[in-house]
């Protein structure tokens, strides 16, 4: 027990309880001696005890809510959840993944329950109801990506609009101007899911920036097929496209095919690029991808430790970071 440690020691129950929980105002000579009393008598924290004294759960919850669990692998990255549970860990805390629809009650039953500290929110609208309710409470959380009123909030996003006109300025350097767009589900933008919005917000920048003219369809994520079908229609719209942008690097997977099909090769007849996350994918496609990415695993990383550090402080934390995408020229684009 701490009671053996500390008499092992020679010091008080007190100045163990500082050293393990990384109090500073300690002699590094007791420290050290702390340190070997732990290490002969094998003694390990009782972590769920020192959760139940502190009066708190020390217990995260990463919020994704989809309509059915078979579309997990189809929608979300797995370093997302990777990312959560690494920087949680290295924070003493425990992670809860949930995919479920909550209801106003059953969010505010998880804290008011002690079931969860605090909340990351993913897949975040423009007008979302959860955002909207916590606002309202003393209950910490944190977003990847943003809703449309930001004020006092904290979040990390991706920056889909800078993204976008990224996009256009590299490939109207070298000289494209028939851009196709292949952008994220229209039923994503009916709900105000931020990264439809905000992507075609920015890609509308681009074109009012650069006068071109306006070529895009909003298709699913699920698949190559996917893009391939939405490719042939760009092309029956615009045949003269000499670039097409994807938010998905299956989906540029399936414009590629389509081009083929069609006797245009890449990038020869015909540059594609991806904007988003794509794993490996980028490397393997044939022709190699250019890519605008992100880190999926750095973002939900940061966040998770931006929620312990608003849980440490014991106060709201506004702090609110924008992630600019790197861009990664492959042989996909000339």
């Amino acid at each position: 027990t701490i009671a053996d440690v500390a008499t092992a020691a020679g010091v008080s129950v007190p100045t163990v309880s500082r050293i393990l929980n990384g109090k500073e105002y300690v002699a590094e000579e007791t420290r050290q001696r702390v340190h070997e009393a732990i290490q002969a008598l094998g003694y390990a924290p009782h972590t769920q005890a020192r959760r139940l004294r502190g009066g708190a759960s020390m217990t995260l919850a990463l919020h994704y809510p989809i309509e059915s669990p078979h579309e997990l692998s189809s929608v979300l990255e797995t370093p997302y959840i990777t990312g959560a549970a690494a920087a949680a860990s290295e924070k003493e805390y425990f992670l809860n993944f949930l995919m479920s629809q909550l209801t106003p009650d059953s969010l505010l039953t998880m804290y008011r329950s002690n079931q969860i500290d605090g909340l990351i929110l993913l897949q975040v609208r423009m007008d979302d109801w959860r955002i909207n309710l916590l606002r309202q409470q003393p209950y910490p959380f944190i977003m990847i990506g943003r809703c449309a009123d930001l004020d006092g909030l904290s979040f990390i996003d991706l920056d889909f609009e800078l993204a976008m006109r990224q996009a256009f300025d590299y490939l109207v350097q070298l000289g494209h101007r028939d851009i196709g767009f292949l952008t994220y589900p229209e039923d994503w933008r009916i709900r105000g899911i931020g990264p439809a919005v905000r992507s075609l917000d920015g890609y509308r920048q681009a074109l009012n920036e650069y006068g071109v003219h306006s070529c895009y369809r909003e298709i699913g994520l699920n698949s190559v097929e996917e893009g391939f079908e939405a490719t042939l229609d760009l092309l029956q719209e615009n045949p003269n496209l000499t670039a097409i942008v994807t938010v998905r690097h299956l989906t540029a997977a399936g414009s590629i095919k389509a081009l083929a099909q069609q006797g245009r090769s890449v990038p020869g007849d015909c540059s594609v690029m991806a904007v988003g996350f794509g794993g490996n994918l980028a490397s393997v496609v044939t022709p190699s991808l250019t890519t605008l990415e992100w880190s999926p695993y750095e973002i939900s990383y940061e966040a998770t430790l931006l929620m312990t550090e608003t849980l440490a402080a014991q106060q709201p934390l506004t702090k609110q970071l924008l992630v600019p995408p790197q861009l990664v020229v492959r042989e996909s684009t000339q």
